[in-house]
């Protein structure tokens, strides 16, 4: 599924965050620069709250334009990965998922069109879903209890191999199986 965003502005800054769809960005109007992050500079960037922002998704709390090195002194890292690109208009720019971006309008009328879509259907949720119920319910568990659940979530999700679901029939596997519509949740199912 494709979601097609029209964002009209004027010379407004868009703190650094990301979007878990990939994404091309449209310059209708006016003049827009980004500048991108890649995803592992996560700590050089000095993200904010991830459940008290303005516009849904976490954002960096370092003023791009005017950065304050000594409150956010590895941001200087960050800026020797940064890559600066100024769209024109019927210019386009594609952004990757989980590519950190800032946003400046550059001119006093900004019309830009986004079109995001995703390789996974839907009814999977976000990510960004799993990471506040972890830290609602794992971020406060015992060392050795985050460390069991670190264990776990590699053997599942990060470092997913067969030996992880070989010995249960494929019939059998459930959500460690292929993912389909019929494992989606809903009446009768859980």
């Amino acid at each position: 599924m494709t979601l097609v965003s029209l964002w009209m502005g004027n010379q407004i800054n868009v703190s650094a965050h990301f979007d878990f769809p990939d994404n091309v960005a449209c310059c209708v109007a006016g003049r827009r620069r980004f500048t991108l992050f890649p995803p592992d500079q996560l700590e050089n960037l000095y993200v904010g709250p991830w459940d008290r922002t303005p516009a849904g998704q976490a954002i960096s709390l370092v003023d791009l334009r005017n950065p304050d090195f000594e409150r956010f002194p590895r941001f200087r890292e960050a800026l020797e990965t940064a890559r600066e690109f100024v769209l024109e208009p019927g210019d386009a720019l594609f952004l990757p998922s989980m590519w950190w971006h800032n946003v400046e309008g550059l001119d006093g009328l900004n019309m830009l069109v986004n079109f995001w879509w995703r390789s996974t259907p839907d009814y999977m949720g976000t990510p960004v879903n799993v990471l506040k119920h972890a830290l609602l319910s794992l971020r406060g568990l015992r060392p050795e209890q985050r460390e069991a659940w670190r264990q776990i979530l590699d053997y599942y999700v990060f470092e997913a191999g067969d030996e992880a679901t070989a010995h249960i029939p494929e019939s059998s596997r459930g959500l460690l199986g292929t993912h389909c519509p019929l494992l989606r949740p809903g009446p009768g199912r859980l």
